[in-house]
């Protein structure tokens, strides 16, 4: 089964219930794999390494200098895996979901949410968090609740424990409607003025675009 895909100019890494498939770009071929017990949860890269959530062992990576294979004869790169998070260095081992930006990573596991930086890190306890998204100012969003009581929930700036979000976006409010949440994407300091950033969320009543600063939504469905 596959759980989540994350793309870099040149391979696509596919996060299946078995391990990690590796697809080359260019043929649209499986090029290189891991298989590993349990398979992995989740999976994001940056330019140096590919890193992979686990069920029950935490996160883990591997260098992007040891992809080497074949769309002929894809090579098996688990000798290539390496231990990164554990408890109780992260709240859980169980990954639910990663994402990082300019050096900050964020985590979503069964006890929380863990944020970590460049030279600082955070975590809060939560229920399961479905999405995580960190910018590069370490900025840490992330999906909190089930079916259409979701919010999607701010943290300004990771330093330690925080105990509730500097701003909450909430299903059945004036700026969600009674929606359920799948997805969200941020794009940086492109509010009205500039200054804060812009919310993409994927729902099931279309797609809304949240403008942090002015804490307005437009909405746009498919017909």
């Amino acid at each position: 089964m596959l759980n989540q895909i994350w793309t870099d100019d040149d391979y696509v890494y596919a996060a299946t219930s078995s391990g990690l498939d590796i697809i080359e770009i260019e043929s649209e071929q499986r090029y290189a794999y891991i298989t590993y017990g349990g398979g992995f949860t989740t999976t994001w890269a940056d330019s140096t390494k590919v890193y992979l959530g686990t069920t029950a062992s935490g996160v883990k990576y591997i260098n992007k200098t040891c992809i080497s294979g074949s769309i002929v004869s894809p090579y098996e790169l688990s000798i290539c895996l390496t231990d990164y998070l554990n408890t109780p260095d992260i709240l859980s081992d169980q990954i639910i979901y990663i994402h990082g930006n300019g050096g900050y990573l964020a985590i979503s596991t069964a006890s929380g949410i863990d944020a970590k930086g460049p030279s600082v890190s955070g975590y809060t306890y939560v229920g399961l968090a479905s999405k995580v998204f960190a910018t590069s100012l370490g900025e840490v969003y992330y999906i909190t609740g089930s079916g259409t009581n979701k919010q999607v929930n701010v943290v300004d700036e990771i330093n330690g424990y925080w105990s509730e979000p500097d701003t909450i976006y909430t299903t059945n409010s004036f700026i969600l409607g009674n929606v359920d949440l799948f997805d969200m994407f941020v794009t940086e300091g492109t509010s009205d003025t500039g200054v804060s950033n812009t919310l993409f969320l994927a729902t099931s009543s279309g797609v809304y675009i949240i403008d942090e600063e002015l804490y307005t939504s437009n909405i746009y469905y498919t017909t």
